[in-house]
């Protein structure tokens, strides 16, 4: 049985508020510990590059907040639209079937600049755990631009849906399913890369040093895993033509939002606490990739190099 879009709507102003509570919170958390190392790497002159890089990660978790926000403060705007000012109040299916009002249009745009957002900061990780190559983010930046394409695309067809028209085999509904499988190829490939990556180097600190780093492959895997799980999930309902994609769609930008901050600050604070390294406190930093060919293949200091890359 098909649930009612007004039902849908209803159940996603519900959730979004809770999870947007949660967002908020991980959100100061991870500004908290970013800002705190970027003061403490500015006055360091060896660390000018982690304080530059940190800079840019305290901008996009800026950026990725403020869409996030913008975002949730749409989805009730159109509840009240739907329920007290449209036609007042008396044709709340009618205004959440109509994919072309504006609030819609701007609202879609906000979430995919943060989906975008987020997905450009896990290729930033994964440049950077790679030592800066290039040839290792080829793949997801091909993907990016798709979403980038993508989202454009579902934007401008949101402008032209007609009332009545199904979502799921229009033109909008195809645009929406590519920037699916873009953000969820990006993810998936950029996550797998970065995890193999810190086996790799965990296996040679665990040989000279006896550390471990894979708690922190634990930390990528199941924060990326929440955003891949919804992604699948948005895919599904859209192939089986379910309303639920419309709650799949607005929640998605928070999801996304959550998975980025999540890994900040559980290595963040985990590795502040555990005491193994000063300079551990954010798996975003770019100090944890900066891995030259002599540390790669002597593992000398591996597991200090990881974690200053994480900072």
């Amino acid at each position: 049985m098909q649930l009612s879009l007004v039902s849908i709507s209803l159940a996603t102003v519900c959730v979004i508020g809770c999870l947007y509570g949660l967002f908020f919170v991980l959100f100061g958390a991870s500004l908290y510990t970013l800002i705190l190392r970027q003061r403490s790497f500015s006055t360091q002159p060896n660390m000018q590059q982690a304080s530059s890089s940190l800079t840019l990660l305290i901008l996009s978790s800026i950026l990725i907040f403020m869409a996030i926000t913008v975002h949730t403060i749409f989805v009730f705007v159109r509840l009240f639209q739907a329920f007290v000012w449209y036609k007042r109040g008396s044709a709340p299916l009618e205004f959440y079937a109509d994919l072309s009002q504006p609030t819609e249009v701007a609202k879609t745009f906000i979430m995919v600049t943060a989906v975008v957002i987020a997905d450009a900061m896990i290729i930033y990780r994964l440049w950077i755990i790679w030592s800066y190559s290039i040839a290792i983010i080829l793949f997801p930046i091909f993907t990016l631009f798709g979403a980038v394409a993508c989202g454009i695309g579902t934007t401008y067809q949101f402008t032209q849906y007609k009332p009545g028209e199904n979502i799921s085999t229009s033109q909008a509904g195809h645009w929406i399913m590519s920037l699916f499988v873009a953000t969820l190829c990006t993810n998936i490939y950029s996550t797998v890369c970065i995890a193999g990556r810190i086996i790799k180097i965990n296996r040679g600190s665990i040989i000279y040093e006896g550390g471990s780093l894979m708690s922190v492959v634990a930390i990528v895997i199941e924060s990326a895993a929440i955003f891949t799980a919804w992604s699948i999930f948005g895919i599904t309902s859209l192939l089986s033509k379910s309303n639920l994609q419309f709650i799949t769609a607005d929640l998605w930008s928070t999801i996304s939002g959550i998975s980025f901050m999540l890994i900040n600050v559980r290595v963040g604070l985990g590795w502040a606490h555990s005491g193994k390294s000063q300079a551990m406190t954010q798996i975003s930093l770019p100090e944890l990739a900066g891995i030259n060919p002599s540390q790669e293949n002597t593992y000398s200091g591996g597991e200090d190099t990881m974690k200053n890359a994480f900072k």
